[in-house]
Formats: C-alpha cells, sequence, structure tokens
C-alpha cells in the first residue's frame, strides 16, 4: 500500500458519512429488516442540500414489505453555495446502471433508495403526517419561510413537496 492508498484509506474510514462506518449501517438496517420495523424516517441535515429518499429492501417478501424514508434539510443558512457539488451528481436511484449504490445487509438483503426533491437553496424541511391517510407530507422553505418552488422544462414551476405513503400502524 503507497502513501496515498493508506490516506485514501484512512479518509474514508474516518468520514462522518455513512460509509465510514459500513458496519452501524449494516446493524441499524439489520435490525429494522429482521425486526420488521415500519415507517422509520431518518432525519439528517449539514449536506448544504435537502432532498428526500425512499428506501427500499429486497431479498425477501418480508424484507420487501418495509417502508422507511430518510429526510435531509440544509442548513437555515449556507454562505458558500459555490462550494456545494452539483446536486444532479448525488446518487438518485441505487438501483440504475450508472448509479449503483446497493448496500448489502445480512442473510442476502438489500437496501437501495431512491432520492428526488433536491435544493440546495437556504431551507428548512416540514414534515406533516397524516394519521389517518398514512401520508406523511415533507415540504422545502425557504429563508423567508415560503414553499420552494423549482423551475421544470418550459419554465413552469414545481413545488419542492414529496408524499409518502407509510404503513397503516
Amino acid at each position: 500500500m503507497d502513501a496515498r492508498e493508506f490516506s485514501s484509506k484512512c479518509n474514508k474510514e474516518a468520514s462522518d458519512s455513512w460509509p465510514g462506518y459500513p458496519t452501524t449501517k449494516r446493524v441499524l438496517m439489520d435490525y429494522i429488516v429482521q425486526n420488521n420495523i415500519q415507517n422509520v424516517v431518518f432525519l439528517s441535515g449539514d449536506i448544504h442540500c435537502s432532498n428526500v429518499a425512499q428506501i427500499s429492501f429486497s431479498g425477501s417478501d418480508a424484507a420487501s414489505s418495509i417502508k422507511a424514508f430518510s429526510v435531509t434539510s440544509s442548513a437555515f443558512y449556507w454562505p458558500f453555495p459555490f462550494a456545494d457539488g452539483d446536486p444532479s451528481n448525488y446518487v438518485h436511484d441505487s438501483r440504475e446502471a450508472n448509479q449503483q449504490d446497493t448496500f448489502a445487509l445480512t442473510n442476502n438483503i438489500n437496501m437501495d433508495y431512491k432520492a428526488e426533491n433536491f435544493t440546495q437553496e437556504d431551507n428548512f424541511c416540514r414534515l406533516d403526517i397524516d394519521r389517518k391517510k398514512q401520508l406523511l407530507t415533507v415540504r422545502a422553505f425557504d429563508k423567508h419561510g415560503q414553499l420552494i418552488k423549482e423551475e421544470m422544462c418550459g419554465g413552469k414551476l414545481k413545488k419542492i413537496e414529496t408524499k409518502l405513503k407509510l404503513v397503516k400502524w
């Protein structure tokens, strides 16, 4: 192992994101699957963008039935947007051929995710739960409290809003 490989390995092991803690991630996800825990929502921030990801499991009928999600909200204020990556470079669907990021758990179970509604504007996210409809709605608001809208092809505006269907509890 040369110095570059050693440095790269040390930096990866010191990461404060999931890639730096694959064993912890595997133990946590295995626990969710083995105990059939539904509607887990991971809340996180500090990546200078917000997005919502639907987490899916495969490898058994029981695993495939589990609903889990990840909601990331940006910081309220980030003065250096030029320092951020382009959200279009982030993995959006871990099953896509050019974005493969499937995470293997134990017992031949795999975890994948599909992320959407990325924004790098200064924002906060609000989560609303409709217990009767088993629905979790995630909306991104700008620093003035206004719902963020992104411009689509043709100039049409779309709200940064995601509706997630939960399993009945």
